[in-house]
């Protein structure tokens, strides 16, 4: 080979380096949310998409690399715009569930936390189908919540709204009595201005009432062919737990254990 030829093919690879380089630094990974849900994901004064899930997403980006970009989706339609390729990864307080599983893949577990009632202090009622009977219940439509509700307060009333925020301003006017929902958004909410008076009601149900319906934690969701995307974020979560970045995060947000 002659040094021209050798000089050539020298410069080819190095080429061929500096781009894999570039676009391993460049790789754009955009992130849906249903931005209505705080602490998990919610938009600040300025709009922008921030929260528990969002600073994870965020960590896990740098882990890889990656840019991220985040928007806003509504919850009823998030996972048709994953598999729509509107955006790569559903970052929302998805729970892993069967059902769920049959349409996108889950990253590992990323958080778990169990599913109250939120009421007036007082309320005589319980996370049972006798102590729900005849009992006016607000439910984010499509949650979790709304399955369990439906296959096990089948004597209470359900009222199911667009968002979380939805129920919680009916709950506040009274045209519900209590507001079925995550455990994480129900602290939110009990912490703030809002929810003087109102209290966790009877005993909050684990993800072992019915896994079936719960799932196994929450996790980032992705369109099933994008198995490298998938590995990638699983590595990268593992790092962020490791290294103790997953534990600062977490103390922003919670006086509690939400991976467990």
């Amino acid at each position: 080979m002659s040094f021209k030829n050798k000089l050539l093919g020298a410069t080819l690879f190095a080429l061929m380096f500096a781009g894999a380089s570039a676009s391993a630094q460049d790789k754009t990974i955009r992130f849906g949310s249903d931005a209505t849900y705080p602490p998990f994901e919610y938009t600040n004064p300025s709009g922008e998409v921030v929260g528990f899930d969002i600073d994870l997403a965020k960590a896990m980006c740098e882990k890889m690399k990656a840019t991220c970009t985040f928007q806003n989706q509504a919850w009823d339609g998030i996972i048709p715009a994953l598999r729509a390729k509107k955006f790569d990864v559903i970052a929302s307080s998805m729970s892993i569930t069967p059902e769920r599983e049959k349409a996108v893949a889950f990253t590992q577990k990323i958080w778990t936390t169990p599913n109250p009632l939120i009421g007036k202090k007082g309320l005589d009622a319980d996370t049972t189908k006798e102590k729900t009977k005849g009992l006016d219940i607000g439910i984010q439509q499509g949650t979790i919540q709304d399955k369990y509700a439906t296959k096990y307060f089948t004597d209470a009333n359900i009222k199911r709204y667009k968002t979380f925020e939805d129920a919680i301003n009916d709950l506040m006017t009274g045209r519900v009595q209590a507001v079925f929902a995550d455990n994480g958004v129900a602290d939110e909410f009990l912490k703030g201005p809002r929810g003087d008076g109102f209290a966790i009601i009877g005993t909050p149900l684990p993800s072992a009432a019915d896994e079936e319906i719960f799932g196994k934690g929450t996790g980032f969701a992705v369109r099933k062919e994008d198995t490298q995307l998938l590995a990638d974020l699983n590595k990268a979560f593992e790092e962020i737990r490791a290294d103790g970045t997953y534990q600062k995060i977490a103390e922003k947000y919670f006086d509690y254990d939400v991976y467990e």
